[in-house]
């Protein structure tokens, strides 16, 4: 707009002085404003967007791995498949004399060489089906193989009922074969399940230990009970009369000199067959890793008693001591492995989210400077107008 001062003077005046005042405003819409609009201190731009929103979406990624992953892989993994080896004793009666095979009645520190291999099944969701073969070979004799099926959960490693369907899976309660991530030592938090006698029985902690480079917490199960499976480790049920009569000279030691000494007039009066029913008291022992609740090593101590049925009375014969642990080899192999998956979750678990957090926040810092210079770039124009006019 443009004033006109000069209007009031005289024309000589006018003539000889005429200035002109001109006033710029800034207009819009709503009226005049005497100043321009403050710039703001942030300005968008493309890289600043892109930036911030990959920022963004390495943090939610650190969350989902330290929270989502990271849990999923604390449970038993689906491609499971550890083996273990082991070795030990047999001491007790030669189990060839039953059958007539043999006619040294005791065997003592005859070589025992066994493995458990332990593999997934069928996964759905939280249960895992786990297959656990043992395999013990007690000197030159045959193999004696047990196949057993569970039904484990993922996070406690606790076998349960066998599910709608499954066909051959044990109805089980407790641990079958391992302990789960960063397992209690406190008494009472678990049992063991036993196969031979078929129950459960209170798992106890018996201190700390370093196998296979690897730190460990040594558990320990006792379970006593009838042998559910007298078969599996090749024993009859019965005994033949005259079998019993050829083993007598060989008891000593075992049975009372009385029992024994009365043993020939019984024997007469006893059947063809007499049967034979077989308990089991097994010590079952497992020295876990502290972190991850793998098995480094374990074994067992089993004795096995038959009892005799001679009809006036029953007489309890010490039938055989089967002690095995975990061989050097095998428990050096699975501290290695476990180690393996220790550094990998360690990764996984505290490296990489730490990582991508750090990645998430320097990105959004940079998308953030990034706009606040291109506000300041844009500011500059504005602030050199307003000077100049």
């Amino acid at each position: 707009m443009v004033v006109d001062v000069t209007a009031s003077l005289s024309p000589a005046r006018r003539r000889i002085t005429r200035t002109q005042v001109t006033v710029e405003c800034d207009t819009d819409s709503s009226g005049l404003h005497p100043f321009p609009p403050e710039p703001s201190h942030v300005r968008s731009t493309r890289s600043s967007v892109i930036l911030a929103a990959v920022g963004v979406l390495l943090i939610v990624a650190a969350a989902i791995v330290r929270f989502v992953v990271v849990p999923s892989a604390t449970h038993l993994p689906k491609d499971l498949d550890v083996t273990l080896e082991f070795e030990g004793t047999y001491n007790g009666i030669n189990p060839a004399v039953l059958s007539g095979g043999a006619t040294e009645v005791m065997a003592e520190d005859v070589p025992i060489v066994a493995t458990r291999n332990v593999s997934a099944g069928d996964v759905d969701g939280d249960s895992e089906i786990v297959e656990r073969t043992d395999e013990r070979t007690v000197g030159a004799g045959e193999p004696a193989i047990t196949e057993v099926r569970f039904n484990v959960n993922r996070e406690t490693a606790e076998a349960g009922p066998a599910p709608a369907g499954a066909e051959d899976v044990t109805d089980a309660e407790g641990l079958v074969f391992t302990l789960p991530f960063g397992p209690s030592t406190a008494d009472g938090t678990y049992e063991y399940w036993d196969q031979y006698t078929l129950q459960s029985a209170p798992v106890t902690f018996e201190g700390e230990e370093t196998f296979g480079g690897r730190a460990v917490y040594r558990y320990e199960s006792v379970s006593e009970g009838e042998l559910a499976d007298p078969a599996a480790l090749n024993l009859p049920m019965s005994l033949p009369k005259e079998t019993l009569a050829a083993l007598a000279p060989g008891l000593d030691g075992l049975v009372s000199p009385e029992l024994l000494a009365a043993l020939p007039a019984v024997l007469p009066s006893l059947p063809a067959e007499i049967p034979i029913a077989w308990t089991s008291r097994t010590t079952t022992f497992v020295d876990a890793d502290q972190q991850l609740g793998a098995t480094i090593a374990g074994g067992s101590t089993q004795e096995v008693t038959g009892s005799l049925d001679l009809g006036v009375t029953t007489v309890d014969v010490p039938f055989a001591t089967i002690a095995i642990y975990s061989t050097d080899d095998s428990i050096d192999d699975r501290g290695d492995e476990v180690a393996d998956q220790a550094q990998l979750l360690n990764l996984v678990g505290t490296i990489l989210p730490i990582v991508l957090l750090v990645l998430g926040i320097l990105l959004l810092a940079a998308a953030l400077l990034l706009a606040r210079r291109a506000a300041a770039r844009t500011a500059t124009p504005v602030e050199s107008g307003a000077h100049s006019a």
